[in-house]
């Protein structure tokens, strides 16, 4: 037993020498692998927590409930009749529509039911010719947030 001032140090080693420990005493892992650990640890929950946040995982698992059905759509030169059909379990109202990056105004509102086909018209915008055999890109947006676009030809 060693003493330092009034501090008594018990099997401590002097002048360099170090003590050894015993067989049975398991060591642990090094501080530098632990804290490699630990901070691969807290990149993967932040990862986790982003994409649960911002819904990025979400996103490339669902599927689109509500459907143009293009080979049913067509074109005139006074506007557009467009087919859809709603596989989801509830109904889908489309609240906008635009031509060619142009919105439709006075577009009245049309709910699409689930398990029926559905045709919605949109009519030319203000200001706004359609030609035979224009091509024309059709947007209708739909209330729970999602867009639908399909490119037709006026004829």
């Amino acid at each position: 037993m060693y003493t330092l001032g009034n501090v008594r140090l018990l099997g401590a080693t002097t002048q360099g020498k170090t003590g050894r420990r015993p067989a049975t005493e398991k060591r642990g892992i090094s501080p530098v692998i632990a804290t490699i650990i630990l901070i691969a640890i807290t990149i993967v929950i932040a990862i986790a927590v982003a994409g649960w946040v911002f819904g990025l995982f979400g996103s490339y698992s669902r599927t689109q409930p509500v459907t143009i059905i293009a080979s049913a759509s067509s074109c005139t030169t006074s506007g557009c009749s467009i087919k859809l059909s709603n596989q989801g379990g509830s109904a889908v109202t489309v609240v906008s529509a635009s031509i060619n990056g142009q919105t439709v105004s006075g577009f009245s509102a049309v709910s699409v039911v689930a398990g029926a086909p559905t045709s919605v018209s949109v009519p030319a915008p203000s200001g706004v010719t359609l030609v035979d055999g224009q091509t024309v890109q059709v947007q209708l947006g739909l209330s729970n947030g999602a867009t639908l676009s399909t490119t037709l030809v006026v004829g």
